[in-house]
């Protein structure tokens, strides 16, 4: 059998579609700075696309469906690969005017993608394009903090926060001592004390927490890099809820790189940009009914405004911890 209907609901849909549409199309996930790969991966993207457009025409004209939310992935998983090396900082393969070849190529890709649903407008539908983050080219090698995969040891264990075991020759290995680590920075922007009767390997008491916290602040402020500092705003996790991320799924310290050093987007404030106009922002274009012409709102939009901005519009609930607003002055009425 073609496909899983594990995620199709009502289950018969998964069977309409492949036999209307095609088979769910894969999506290509390869991580490598390799022109023919690159290139073979983009072409796989065009087959997503053409299904994409297929499945919502079919779905609209065949299964009633009013509402449609889509997301296309490419412009994220391609642009890993590759934009990191937009400047030239020691392990670039290609030109830069090679790697602007692919983006290029991926933008027109994903205007043809939003094109062939514009015809929608004119039959009284809305369209709103907007993304979760955008990205950066770094212009300096980036601390050893923060990544999109794991625990970064690097930049935590020269400060002595972090320790490393070794092995009987007295060389490191790649596991974490626990039992001398006070601190680790996971994922992202978190660094997460090792504290005791929270965490299974804890070894800081919770009186001593709130020291230890303005202390891990004070040297990552500190920490220079080239000179430069590579830090570019850290606060304890009850403060970071200014900023919408506290609470037990965040790290006791939130922190952001300074601009230039940051190279993914969740290690960067929002509003930093990097090499050859590379930006962590996001974009926000919407048009259709309800919609007023030719806005250019000067607001800021956030993505917590996403939720209840289309609650509005389609007059269903909003959460009720809701953290956004409504994004009344792009709406006609």
């Amino acid at each position: 059998e073609l496909g899983s209907d594990q995620v199709i609901h009502p289950k018969r849909l998964q069977k309409a579609i492949i036999e209307n549409v095609g088979p769910f199309p894969p999506q290509a996930m390869l991580y490598v700075q390799d022109e023919d790969i690159q290139l073979c991966t983009i072409e796989v993207w065009d087959y997503v696309v053409d299904w994409y457009v297929k499945c919502f025409d079919y779905l609209i004209e065949n299964e009633g469906i009013e509402y449609i939310f889509s997301h296309l992935h490419s412009i994220d998983i391609v642009e890993h690969t590759f934009i990191r090396y937009m400047y030239g900082i020691g392990f670039n393969k290609y030109s830069r005017e090679v790697y602007a070849g692919w983006m290029e190529r991926l933008y027109k890709q994903t205007d043809r993608y939003i094109g062939e649903m514009l015809h929608y407008i004119d039959e009284g539908w809305t369209i709103i394009i907007t993304a979760d983050h955008a990205q950066v080219a770094p212009r300096y090698m980036p601390p050893a903090i923060g990544d999109m995969s794991g625990i970064n040891t690097g930049l935590m264990e020269e400060l002595g926060y972090t320790v490393l075991k070794k092995d009987a020759q007295g060389k490191e290995i790649r596991e974490i001592d626990w039992a001398k680590t006070r601190a680790v920075a996971t994922r992202g922007g978190h660094i997460w004390i090792n504290l005791k009767g929270r965490n299974a390997t804890g070894i800081v008491e919770e009186a001593d927490k709130y020291a230890l916290e303005a202390e891990i602040i004070s040297a990552l402020y500190n920490y220079r890099q080239d000179g430069k500092r590579v830090i570019a705003m850290c606060m304890r996790n009850k403060d970071a809820a200014l900023v919408g991320m506290s609470g037990p799924e965040c790290g006791d310290i939130i922190y952001w790189l300074e601009e230039g050093f940051n190279r993914i987007h969740g290690d960067a404030l929002p509003t930093q940009c990097g090499f050859a106009d590379t930006s962590v922002s996001p974009i926000f274009i919407a048009a259709g009914k309800g919609l007023k012409k030719g806005y250019d709102c000067q607001r800021i939009i956030r993505q917590a405004d996403m939720t209840p901005t289309v609650a509005h519009m389609l007059g269903v609930r909003m959460p009720a911890q809701c953290e956004g607003a409504v994004i009344y002055q792009i709406l006609a009425d």
